[in-house]
């Protein structure tokens, strides 16, 4: 109690100017018209603001939503793609094809990134899906708009992934054109949108502005996903086999908000042929 005394000795004054500050201006604002119309004028563009902004939080927090579910469907309908299946036989009319004659390679999930990094020489992304999602190690990953990297470690909840903007990365790519298949790197340390197919043997003639994408020639990634196109091709300067070939990325991966992640169904035996082992 003697404390609440103290405070109300030291502060009373300024306390007792606020209280008659408020009658007063309630004084005013009662029986002025011209200061009534100013108060309700003034608080209705207070409410609007303050209602305007909250719309747009939420608005924010549901469109947030509305991403994750339809980042799922997409996902679904990804794997019920031809390209996301493996076809059991060969026939010279591919129209004669049914269903029976595909089985299912790659599902897909949906994640969303949590963290990102695309200026260091080895970057890598956070995902928010983990080991309860399916989600292990030696999984491909992209987005609408290209490839985005290699799943290499998760724990229940989240995966982290080697993004091809990390020197050790690897891509097995083709020119769709050529069908001619080599390897993406990154070599421009410091530009997010250059990459390099290497390997590309000096008798094939490739094109600026041909489409690179995925080879299918890896457990990582089906083939046909896009990759980028060729902007310079340049031979090699101390004569040997192969073009120096570079790639623009059709996907910004500064702006990679949202991803699919690659379960290949024959990664187990991929695997094991890698490896050298055989069926017993």
């Amino acid at each position: 109690m003697r404390q609440l005394i103290a405070i109300f000795t030291r502060s009373g004054g300024i306390l007792v100017f606020l209280i008659l500050e408020i009658i007063c201006l309630s004084l005013v604002v009662t029986f002025n018209k011209d200061q009534r119309e100013i108060y309700h004028n003034s608080k209705s563009i207070m409410s609007d603001s303050m209602t305007h902004g909250w719309s747009e939080i939420t608005q924010y927090w549901n469109l947030s939503a509305v991403n994750d579910s339809l980042s799922g469907v997409i996902a679904e309908l990804k794997q019920q793609k031809d390209e996301a299946k493996f076809l059991k036989t060969i026939q010279q009319d591919s129209a004669k094809y049914t269903t029976e004659d595909f089985e299912q390679q790659y599902t897909y999930t949906s994640a969303k990134v949590i963290s990102n990094t695309i200026n260091l020489p080895n970057n890598f992304l956070t995902l928010d899906r983990g080991i309860r999602d399916g989600i292990n190690t030696r999984m491909g990953v992209f987005d609408n708009q290209g490839i985005v990297g290699i799943v290499i470690n998760s724990n229940t909840r989240y995966s982290k992934v080697m993004s091809i903007l990390h020197r050790d990365s690897k891509i097995s790519a083709k020119i769709a054109r050529l069908n001619a298949l080599g390897t993406l790197v990154w070599t421009s340390i410091g530009n997010p949108r250059i990459m390099e197919l290497k390997y590309v043997p000096k008798h094939l003639n490739p094109k600026v502005d041909d489409i690179v994408q995925t080879s299918g020639a890896s457990s990582y990634f089906p083939g046909g996903l896009p990759i980028g196109k060729i902007v310079e091709i340049e031979k090699d300067p101390q004569g040997g086999n192969f073009h120096s070939v570079k790639v623009e990325l059709f996907n910004d991966l500064s702006t990679t908000r949202y991803v699919y992640i690659v379960n290949n169904l024959f990664k187990g035996g991929f695997k094991e042929i890698e490896e050298g082992k055989e069926d017993e």
